[in-house]
């Protein structure tokens, strides 16, 4: 169903389109490296990314951010605008539209078909390197707040189950899976999910650390991505009586703890490591 007042423009880059991607995560897995990193990789002169945007509303409207070949251009009218004098008949751009409230299926992005897209792609992070990231998130995202403050609790016990739901349909998709650990360490991951993707191979390296959410939880965007400890991140908990009750909270899940079991089976290990006396 369309969801206007901007069906004519999301329609023309529907239209304009030689390439379409839609990628699914949460916060703080790691979905923004892995955009750029596909961007890159997409063969096509020209690319349009729309950046956490609503599902079944205008993603025009409703992105957080957006990209007309890799520069920062707004949403809503200014965006539309924009797009309007970009989409140039000779214009075909690669096209990717994110959301970062895990997956979903049917009518998400009104004015483009779900069949439409090439590929969807849904990234997933170890709980152990995903929750000291999201802590911080929380801590940043409410700076009013005493660290340990209830509205930070509510928020990180939200996204657990976020991250449990979101997990359990990347286990039961037929679509392309990215786990952001491996695509952190291994180039030869990265090289096998670009083929999987049939994209070209043009900068298999991690790229630059992305603007979104500040950068990295720990260091903003001061180091390169070579230098970050991103799959060490679990370290930080290992004197953080705060961050270690969420571990026991998550230990104490059955379901959540199969779930996770079921994609990242050494956690269990780390998480019983992390909080032993």
């Amino acid at each position: 169903m369309p969801d206007r007042p901007f069906v004519e423009i999301e329609q023309r880059l529907f239209a304009a389109a030689a390439g379409r991607i839609r990628v699914f995560g949460i916060r703080r897995a790691g979905q923004h490296a892995i955009i750029n990193w596909i961007l890159r990789n997409s063969g096509q002169d020209h690319s349009v990314f729309l950046n956490s945007c609503t599902m079944r509303r205008s993603c025009v409207r409703t992105c957080g951010q957006s990209e007309l070949n890799a520069r920062q251009t707004g949403k809503g009218g200014g965006l539309a605008t924009a797009l309007s004098r970009f989409l140039a008949p000779e214009i075909r751009p690669f096209v990717l539209i994110s959301y970062e409230a895990g997956y979903d299926h049917g009518g998400i992005t009104p004015n483009f078909a779900d069949q439409s897209f090439d590929h969807e792609v849904l990234i997933t992070r170890s709980f152990v390197n995903w929750l000291p990231s999201f802590i911080r998130l929380m801590r940043l995202m409410n700076p009013k707040s005493k660290p340990e403050a209830l509205d930070i609790s509510h928020g990180i016990t939200f996204e657990m189950a976020r991250y449990k739901a979101h997990l359990l349909a990347a286990q039961n998709s037929a679509q392309t899976v990215i786990c952001f650990d491996k695509w952190a360490e291994l180039p030869d991951y990265r090289l096998a999910r670009l083929a999987g993707l049939g994209l070209p191979v043009i900068d298999n390296s991690m790229g630059k650390v992305q603007s979104y959410g500040r950068g990295s939880s720990f260091s903003g965007q001061k180091l390169p991505a070579e230098s970050l400890a991103l799959t060490r991140r679990w370290q930080s908990m290992e004197n953080d009586a705060y961050a270690q009750m969420f571990l026991r909270m998550a230990m104490a899940d059955e379901d959540f703890m199969a779930t996770l079991m079921a994609s990242y089976p050494e956690d269990a290990g780390l998480m019983r490591q992390l909080i032993s006396p």
